[in-house]
């Protein structure tokens, strides 16, 4: 009876047994210590992890459960890709190891778009509670669509999130974060040049 019951446990771990199989292993498992440990073995594989919070925000916005899932058309749309990889991207955003730090206050994730985006700058732009994004100047057009947070540009209008932002070729500006961190997701054809006003 043991080397049967010892075939069961997998089984019973798993949940697959019927009810009278399972309570045979029970039954076993109470009067034999080794099976009780064996068992025990096969449950700890099977234990269910908790992820971290970095692991479910990036799951949840694949799945379009994620705290920006209200932009995933637009962002499908402005970078020429599927809604599904979309999510991808946006899920991204959640991920600390994704952003470069290439200034004080500042946070970026560059990604490759869909074809119509071939020649455009794509990614994430995050900016900490008053600092700014330096002034540059656009090679052709640049969409921004604010994700969150509240950001000024050079002009002085303050753009929150679900807006968006559109310079044209040759256009200059900066953009300065408020009292929060602001994310935005920007397309920047042609790429841009940092540098002083001209």
């Amino acid at each position: 009876m043991t080397s049967d019951i010892r075939e069961l446990l997998p089984l019973y771990a798993v949940g697959a047994l019927s009810p009278e199989e399972a309570a045979d292993v029970e039954r076993a498992v109470q009067a034999d210590p080794r099976l009780a440990a064996e068992l025990d073995s096969y449950l700890s594989l099977i234990a269910p992890v908790t992820p971290s919070a970095d692991v479910q925000a990036r799951l949840m916005a694949s799945v379009g459960g994620g705290r920006f899932e209200r932009f995933a058309d637009r962002m499908a749309e402005l970078f020429d890709v599927t809604v599904d990889r979309a999510r991808e991207l946006l899920g991204l955003v959640e991920r600390a190891a994704s952003w470069e730090r290439p200034l004080p206050g500042i946070s970026l994730i560059h990604f490759d778009g869909g074809p119509a985006c071939a020649a455009a700058d794509c990614g994430f732009v995050r900016i900490a509670p008053g600092c700014t994004f330096p002034w540059h100047t656009h090679r052709g057009e640049e969409v921004n669509v604010i994700l969150s947070g509240t950001v000024r540009d050079s002009e002085g209008k303050n753009l929150r999130a679900g807006d968006e932002l559109v310079q044209s070729p040759n256009t200059q500006h900066d953009l300065t974060a408020g009292d929060e961190e602001v994310i935005y997701v920007a397309r920047a054809m042609n790429g841009i040049e940092v540098g002083p006003r001209s």
